[in-house]
């Protein structure tokens, strides 16, 4: 019986973390659709994203490490923070999250950082499934086009 009891509790703990990264997952992806158009309603959606990655933040994820890097990159439900955002995105890296090197090359553009924006734009072009996410990205100047 106690065994079945731990059992359970894990299994509860587990789906619960779940559950919190796809409610945090669905803000994040609420505000990116809207932020053009509405940007106040889409910090509300980034705001109730953070707060919910902060109870998850602790357990190791390349997309909620992913989401926090987008949100101080682009001051989204947080103040904007450069140094914040490229730890994250390293973080998300390390845990084999390829897509954000597209997001450090557009990280290193806005910090000036031209041979660290090359690099990670470089890997990013020779991956043929990253392509899609970098095309924001002038290669040639390493100018940064609006959408």
């Amino acid at each position: 019986m106690k065994k079945l009891l731990t059992i359970l509790l894990v299994v509860n703990f587990l789906f619960s973390i779940d559950f919190t990264f796809t409610k945090a997952w669905n803000n994040f992806t609420k505000g990116m659709k809207i932020v053009k158009q509405n940007p106040q309603e889409a910090q509300i959606y980034f705001k109730k994203s953070y707060n919910l990655i902060q109870k998850i933040k602790n357990r190791p994820s390349s997309q909620v490490y992913y989401m926090l890097g987008r949100m101080y990159c682009n001051g989204w439900g947080v103040e904007k923070d450069l140094n914040k955002a490229e730890i994250y995105f390293k973080k998300a890296l390390s845990l084999g999250n390829q897509r954000v090197n597209c997001c450090l090359a557009r990280l290193y553009i806005k910090m000036g950082k031209r041979e660290l924006a090359k690099k990670y734009l470089k890997i990013a072009l020779n991956h043929p499934n990253l392509k899609i996410y970098c095309t924001d990205i002038n290669p040639t100047n390493l100018t940064i086009k609006d959408k």
